[in-house]
């Protein structure tokens, strides 16, 4: 069963100061800390006005991970030193997000 209420996003810019700014839409919570990775968990309830069961309302929650990219040739050391001081923020190697952005489907030997 897949739910695919439930979604990774993970933003990715050169600007510090971009990224401090998609922190005010990522609420009030500390991000956890999964596999390495600082991410904020953010709920959203939507109500399906199509639906005519009882229970009109779902809610979905999204990961989302902040990425500053080392790099990046605009990206200075001073940048790098206040994102990973910064718990919202992750620097992200070129090899992390080749890595993410990339399908991989991963079949397990039960399975098949």
């Amino acid at each position: 069963v897949h739910d695919f209420d439930n979604r990774n996003v993970y933003v990715t810019h050169s600007s510090l100061e971009v990224l401090k700014g998609c922190k005010s839409f990522l609420g009030d919570d500390a991000p956890i800390l999964s596999q390495g990775l600082r991410k904020c968990i953010v709920s959203s309830q939507s109500n399906n006005n199509n639906d005519t069961t009882s229970s009109s309302a779902s809610s979905s929650a999204s990961s989302v991970t902040l990425f500053l990219p080392e790099w990046a040739d605009n990206v200075h050391p001073s940048e790098e030193n206040d994102g990973e001081m910064d718990p919202w923020l992750n620097l992200g190697r070129e090899e992390e997000f080749l890595e993410l952005v990339s399908a991989r489907i991963v079949v397990e030997s039960s399975m098949v």
